[in-house]
């Protein structure tokens, strides 16, 4: 697997067939580097929230999905809308949910790797892990930001703060993606019990329970 350069990335831009790369919109020539795209933060940011949650159990989400469930349980996640020209303060020891303000479809012989940008690592700014673009991938791309340092990060809507690479595969996959976050527009909580129920082990059948975003106690529904 090997890494594009930055002439590869342009062919890859500019092709009209089924290796054509999208990132948009690329606001300046100059987020095009040596081996990457700088991906710049988009208007929107969830910030991660306790609530009237102690911890997370996958085991919630094993329960049935239906709307009420599900908004429940990413009620943990606090939305905010900035307007270019506003900042949002990111606070030492706080998870936000940031999306790329560019689209972004890979073909199917490309993987993508998104880091932190290193200016902005040295001022204690993360994200959270490296996060992998699949192959045949579309949408914005969810940056995890955290605060490592000791002082509140000002961070604006437009602003650079990642950079994604893209690696050539040997063999492409006779699939496309399909997971769960396929055309993302914002976002969002994901599923942590997809494809692992087996390993997660059934709650015993108590009265201790969620409530739902109706207001009811539901067994079968969200309880724990």
């Amino acid at each position: 697997m090997s890494a594009l350069s930055k002439k590869a990335i342009e062919q890859r831009l500019s092709a009209t067939d089924f290796k054509r790369l999208t990132v948009s919109p690329i606001l300046d020539r100059r987020q095009i580097g040596p081996s990457s795209i700088d991906l710049r933060m988009g208007n929107v940011v969830m910030v991660a929230k306790a609530g009237g949650q102690s911890h997370v159990e996958p085991a919630v989400y094993k329960k049935v999905k239906d709307h009420d469930c599900v908004r429940y349980k990413q009620q943990k996640h606090e939305r905010v809308d900035i307007p270019f020209g506003k900042p949002f303060l990111l606070h030492p020891g706080t998870l936000a949910l940031v999306p790329t303000l560019e689209w972004v479809h890979l073909p199917v012989d490309l993987q993508g790797i998104v880091t932190a940008r290193s200016s902005w690592a040295r001022e204690g700014l993360n994200i959270a892990t490296a996060t992998i673009v699949n192959p045949d991938y579309r949408g914005i791309i969810t940056l995890e930001l955290a605060n490592f340092g000791e002082i509140p990060i000002e961070l604006y809507p437009g602003l650079r703060l990642a950079q994604i690479a893209f690696y050539l595969l040997d063999d492409a996959p006779a699939e496309g993606y399909d997971g769960q976050f396929k055309m993302s527009f914002e976002p969002g909580a994901g599923d942590i019990s997809q494809d692992d129920d087996y390993f997660i082990p059934a709650k015993e059948n108590k009265k201790e329970s969620t409530i739902c975003g109706n207001g009811s106690h539901d067994s079968d529904g969200c309880s724990i």
